[in-house]
């Protein structure tokens, strides 16, 4: 017994702990009742057993298997020697009971209905991912009912909104039916001033179904702790992000039964969706909004459509003249503040509101996608 002990406690740590939690399957005449994994027949068992003895990672690809599980399979087979039982598998590192499942249920399917190694074969549709645009969500009722919405933007020292109604047929625009551009005047207000301004500028922000902000960044001072003005600078956008949120809020039904008034898009997305994004800066929006000014609806004397990014009368804008010449009036930092303004509203309306197909894939990371089919209007699909 010394020498037992002795010889114990000259193994490395390692090797004593994997004896101490290794756990040795004790054999049955029949373990399939035991199997925490489905009930399988004997004819899925042998197929089961010899795709994974047999398969090459490659091969083990065409299931709905990762490659990093396919080669830590393949490793361990190398070490160990073919499976014996269906059961091995959850020995492997990364083989748990509900991903082991998945991958046994892809591997029984006919060979007609899923994805070949060479990616030939009729692809079975797929689980989707999904990529929420807004926060919260909107249920399928409200998308419907929704008819007019107004985006917020919200700079250090500025405020600027713009209203859009959807049109009410295919044949009809969007039309926008206000802008307007409100400076704050100052960067260090104390709290009690600095709210007394944004609740006076929420009165001029016209009614709408809904609001719509850019999600805000996350609560940090600043990247640089020793900068004091930097973190004013923020830190005051923050204040009035939160003090309008709130006072658009108070807009909605007061029976907290109905649905949400307010909803924040995802950053970047309105410069993705309409190609102002260089690497993680923005550039200016104003061309954009000139050239969706040029249309056979905003220019009576024009008289051929001019070609669109986005097929659809209803994704297009009607501007008013009254507003077009106001735009005009503005200084360049404004009317490029207008137009930020404008475009998150426009890019809400395309992207949930009317789901249309060819801008949710321009914003997708897949090139191939399809509407979701959901109660939920703030979602992509990517296949």
């Amino acid at each position: 017994m010394l020498y037992y002990s002795r010889a114990l406690w000259s193994l490395p740590g390692k090797h004593i702990r994997h004896l101490s939690t290794r756990v040795t399957p004790v054999a049955t005449d029949n373990d399939q009742p035991n199997s925490l994994l489905p009930a399988y027949t004997d004819e899925e068992r042998v197929k089961i057993l010899q795709t994974l003895n047999d398969s090459s990672i490659d091969q083990m690809l065409s299931y709905d298997i990762t490659k990093g599980r396919a080669s830590k399979l393949h490793n361990w087979r190398t070490r160990n020697g073919p499976l014996r039982d269906v059961n091995d598998i959850l020995y492997v590192e990364g083989f748990g009971l509900k991903v082991a499942t998945k991958f046994f249920k892809s591997l029984l399917e006919p060979e007609g209905t899923r994805r070949s190694s060479e990616g030939n074969a009729v692809q079975k549709p797929k689980s989707t991912r999904t990529a929420p645009f807004i926060t919260p969500g909107m249920d399928e009722g409200q998308r419907v009912r929704t008819t007019s919405s107004v985006g917020v933007r919200i700079g250090v020292t500025s405020v600027s909104w713009a209203r859009i109604e959807i049109g009410k047929n295919d044949n009809d625009p969007c039309l926008l039916t206000h802008w307007q551009h409100h400076e704050l005047n100052d960067k260090k207000l104390h709290l009690a001033e600095l709210a007394r301004r944004c609740l006076y500028v929420t009165h001029q922000i016209p009614q709408a179904d809904c609001y719509v902000l850019e999600n805000p960044q996350m609560a940090q001072a600043s990247s640089n702790p020793g900068s004091i003005d930097q973190q004013n600078v923020n830190i005051q956008k923050s204040q009035v992000t939160a003090i309008m949120s709130y006072a658009l809020l108070s807009r909605g039904d007061p029976d907290e039964t109905k649905c949400n008034n307010l909803y924040y898009m995802r950053r970047f997305l309105t410069a993705r969706l309409f190609n102002h994004l260089v690497g993680t800066e923005r550039v200016s929006s104003e061309d954009t909004i000139l050239s969706m000014m040029r249309t056979h609806y905003n220019m009576e004397d024009q008289t051929d459509t001019t070609p669109q990014a986005h097929a659809g009368i209803r994704n297009l804008v009607q501007f008013p003249a009254d507003l077009r010449n106001m735009f005009s009036q503005q200084e360049r930092y404004q009317r490029e503040l207008l137009g930020q303004a404008f475009l998150l509203n426009l890019a809400f309306a395309r992207l949930v509101l009317l789901q249309d197909p060819l801008s949710i894939s321009t914003v997708s990371r897949s090139p191939k996608t399809s509407l979701l089919s959901s109660a939920d209007g703030c979602e992509a699909v990517v296949t």
